[in-house]
């Protein structure tokens, strides 16, 4: 069992898997992607909520607008690699978006062994954990190309590290999600949306997507 602030639990925090990971891995690089971002997605999620009249908790229904799905990568410079994917929703945490990518990271972490033990619940989604969203160690820009299904599982990649068709070859197009995700971003920025934006390349079209992201990151905080 591990001690918290709440007594005690088995489940080893993100920022506490980070922290073990580079203590034995420094050489490891952890690299994260958006593979599906859509701010104007309607979302729910049931909560309970203290009524201090009644003096008991009840289940409400929580709205809000916004998915993402993040994948991470993390290589230990040992010629270990595994990934997790993550989606999170507006409705269930205001900033989805660094929770979905925390996630991301602490299932590829927990799939390389560094808190395996204690993370169960990290593939279990009828119980959900609440991290708050940490701070990576900057990283260069991942060369992995989205070939899943979007969706919340956790998978290894290839021990030997050989490149998919979409990463090898920079002819790839760009994906419909992709090209979704940037357009309502260049929406949700008040910006015009370039030309050329239907035959921007997979790569280019990932780099974009980091870049714009960055960008409304930063006029969110402005906002608050």
């Amino acid at each position: 069992m591990l001690k918290n602030k709440q007594g005690s639990s088995e489940y080893l925090p993100v920022q506490w898997r980070l922290v073990w990971f580079r203590s034995l891995c420094p050489e490891g690089i952890i690299e994260t992607e958006i593979i599906h971002l859509d701010l104007d997605k309607e979302t729910e999620e049931e909560v309970y909520v203290w009524n201090s009249e009644k003096k008991r908790s009840e289940k409400v229904t929580k709205t809000g607008r916004g998915l993402a799905i993040v994948r991470a990568t993390v290589r230990d410079g040992k010629g270990g690699v595994a990934t997790g994917t993550k989606m999170e929703k507006a409705a269930s945490f205001p900033d989805f978006l660094e929770k979905s990518e925390t996630g991301a990271i602490g299932r590829a972490l927990a799939a390389l062994g560094y808190g395996t033990q204690f993370a169960g619940l990290d593939f279990n989604e009828e119980h959900r954990i609440v991290d708050s969203p940490v701070e990576r160690p900057a990283a260069p820009l991942s060369e992995n190309g989205y070939t899943g299904n979007g969706g919340t599982s956790l998978s290894a990649v290839r021990p030997n590290g050989t490149a998919t068709p979409a990463e090898d070859n920079p002819d790839t197009v760009a994906t419909e999600q992709q090209l979704s995700s940037i357009r309502k971003m260049y929406e949700r920025l008040g910006k015009a949306e370039p030309e050329q934006i239907a035959t921007i390349s997979y790569l280019g079209a990932k780099k974009l997507i980091q870049q714009l992201t960055a960008e409304y990151r930063e006029t969110r905080q402005k906002a608050s």
